[in-house]
């Protein structure tokens, strides 16, 4: 079923081109994805993005099964990675939903891999399914979330997808209580990835961009003001903040703070973010 079945058509040779990328995407990395259905599924699934959020036994659900296949039932975006060695082994899972203007917007809400499986390039492989599905339906335009502190995660999405930023949420979800997020501000980085366009940018690095943001010898947030006629400004931050977090979370908690505040008023001046260097270094420039 289509739920937006007459709004728009993509390109066959775009969608086939996303075909293909799966594909190859999913064959690098030993997975197919498929959408999921049924209670028992939606069950697992959710039984995995808790282990991947590390929840403890309060209680909490990241998702609700209930609400999993809620979603799939409306015909919103439910899929599970399965280890082609292993088919019946769900090694992660994404959930999407339609967004305003509707027929043209994707939300992905969440999406998880199980920790043994990262680094293979499932990740990948599931986004581009994502995309593939999207298109099929007419969907030109995917948003999410994601925290902009973990740098992996902002690599990935700027320099391997692409991405553009469209907003800054200071503590979007208000206190977290899973594991990954409990006692730390919920900052989010809202992004846009165009799916009718070729993924990924061209290399950038920073040099002669003023370090606006920088640890210090001691492992602290150095901010400095930046000079009026630079063109080109970085903000370093760390390279794996969840690893922080569990040894100093008051560091951390400096840190969100620092990128928050430093960012936030860069973009207020006009400031464009261009894009994220592996290993955590945001950088702009000023039109």
């Amino acid at each position: 079923m289509n739920p937006l079945e007459g709004l728009r058509t993509v390109d066959s040779e775009i969608i086939a081109l996303a075909e293909d990328e799966y594909a190859a995407a999913a064959e690098t990395a030993g997975i197919e994805v498929r959408e999921i259905h049924t209670a028992a599924e939606a069950a697992e699934a959710s039984l995995l993005l808790d282990e991947v959020w590390n929840v403890d036994a309060t209680g909490t659900n990241v998702f609700e099964p209930s609400l999993i296949i809620a979603f799939a039932h409306a015909g919103n975006y439910v899929s599970a990675a399965y280890s082609l060695d292993e088919p019946d082994v769900m090694i992660g899972v994404t959930i999407g939903f339609f967004g305003q203007p509707l027929g043209t917007v994707m939300h992905s809400h969440i999406a998880g891999v199980r920790h043994q499986n990262i680094g293979r390039g499932a990740g990948s492989a599931m986004k581009l399914h994502q995309r593939l599905w999207c298109l099929n339906l007419g969907l030109t335009e995917m948003t999410w979330t994601f925290d902009p502190l973990v740098a992996r995660n902002a690599y990935f999405n700027f320099q391997r997808l692409g991405v553009r930023m469209i907003d800054y949420l200071e503590d979007f979800y208000g206190q977290m209580r899973d594991g990954v997020n409990s006692g730390q501000a919920s900052d989010r980085m809202l992004v846009s990835w165009r799916l009718d366009q070729p993924g990924g940018i061209s290399p950038a690095t920073a040099d002669g961009a003023f370090e606006c943001l920088r640890a210090d010898t001691h492992g602290e947030p150095l901010v400095c003001e930046v000079p009026k006629e630079a063109t080109a400004v970085s903000l370093d931050i760390p390279s794996d903040i969840e690893t922080l977090r569990g040894q100093d979370a008051a560091l951390a908690g400096r840190w969100r703070l620092a990128l928050r505040d430093s960012l936030t008023a860069l973009i207020a001046d006009g400031w464009v973010l261009d894009t994220c260097l592996k290993g955590g270094t945001y950088v702009l420039h000023h039109p």
